[in-house]
């Protein structure tokens, strides 16, 4: 067997083996970082002088190109390109040494590394280490078979269990004050490089805040069995009266991480889910300041997020309002109410809301 034909049944192999495997990133903080900035800078002499040897022998090694920054770099092979020692709580990376790191608790015993990254951040330098985990790893407890989500920007979520969360990570007075103070600083000066650097700290944290609260939400839809949601054009949303309010809770991203690490249904975003009544099946036009809709055929009266959210779930399983029992009265059981508490409490960004009837929300703890 030929060298290319190992490689070609080894990728084979790889392939066929990591289809039950899910990947996942891990976020490994790196504590020495003098160590790293002086390991960089070998690094990028010891280039200079292998392109300088190369160019004195005859090759052709191009011009170089002027970076102003390198925030990331590739580490593709593991035991090659890094390494880790799970006992000492460290990793090895090729060309710097080793370094102590927080967060390799996260990493799962039976796991297969893959590859890492390198990732420079203004908090410090951190390793973004790629995995593949059994997907019984992420397998929870399932409190309901399904669930319904509408997104909104009144209210982020509407379940159709009646739940209702609204999060939003809004631009803090510590951030706008750090652009003001950007925007004075003279142009290559010193005072302004300290002034970029507290703004991308603080646009940081902000954005930590904002994955928090996307993981305590993943978190608590890995107890439901199957996840239907409309494909709404989120993007469209930016553009509009509410884009702001879009953007500081991250409802796109949130979306497309449920689309990617849970059991999803999506629904067709042109059904007309919020003007169709959830017990009979009447459409009739709403406008937004309609928040309550009233059914004058069969004289229901809901939360319009929430008559929505319903018909996401029919939708999504194809069927029809006679098929379906107990649901054009959704009611949120004790253990969903704990679980709920128990996973979205400790955030003080996250609220969440019961619909009863007539759509008034009624707050729980």
């Amino acid at each position: 067997m030929t060298k290319a034909e190992k490689i070609k049944q080894t990728l084979k192999e790889t392939k066929e083996r990591r289809r039950n495997l899910s990947p996942v990133v891990y976020q490994l903080k790196i504590q020495n970082l003098s160590k790293v900035r002086e390991g960089k800078l070998n690094r990028v002499k010891n280039n200079l002088r292998v392109l300088k040897g190369l160019k004195e022998k005859g090759y052709k090694v191009g011009g170089l190109k002027f970076k102003k920054v390198v925030s990331s770099i590739n580490l593709k092979q593991y035991k090659v390109s890094f390494d880790i020692d799970f006992e000492r709580n460290k990793v090895r990376i090729q060309g710097l040494g080793w370094f102590r790191v927080l967060g390799l608790h996260q990493v799962p015993q039976n796991s297969e590394i893959a590859n890492a990254q390198l990732i420079k951040k203004p908090s410090g330098f951190f390793v973004y280490l790629t995995c593949y985990v059994k997907k019984e790893h992420f397998e929870r407890d399932k409190v309901r078979d399904a669930v319904g989500i509408d997104f909104g920007v009144a209210n982020k979520l509407t379940l159709s269990n009646g739940l209702s969360i609204d999060f939003e990570v809004k631009e803090s007075k510590r951030l706008k004050r750090l652009q003001k103070e950007l925007a004075r600083k003279k142009k290559g000066s010193k005072n302004r490089k300290k002034a970029l650097k507290k703004l991308q700290r603080e646009y940081e944290r902000l954005t930590n805040i904002r994955r928090d609260i996307h993981n305590k939400l993943l978190a608590l839809f890995r107890h439901y069995g199957v996840v239907v949601y409309q494909d709404d054009n989120i993007k469209a949303w930016h553009e509009g009266w509410f884009g702001s309010q879009v953007q500081h809770a991250g409802i796109g991203r949130l979306k497309a991480r449920l689309r990617n690490n849970l059991a999803t249904i999506p629904v067709e975003r042109f059904e007309a889910t919020t003007q169709e009544c959830c017990v009979c099946g009447w459409k009739q036009k709403l406008s937004l300041s309609d928040r309550v809709y009233h059914c004058p055929v069969c004289g229901n009266t809901i939360n319009r997020d929430l008559n929505s959210a319903i018909n996401i779930l029919k939708k999504g399983f194809d069927l029809s309002h006679n098929q379906v029992v107990g649901v054009g009265r959704p009611e949120l059981t004790p253990v969903e109410r704990e679980l709920v508490a128990k996973i979205l409490g400790s955030n003080p960004y996250i609220k969440a809301t019961t619909l009863v009837e007539a759509g008034s929300p009624h707050f729980y703890k």
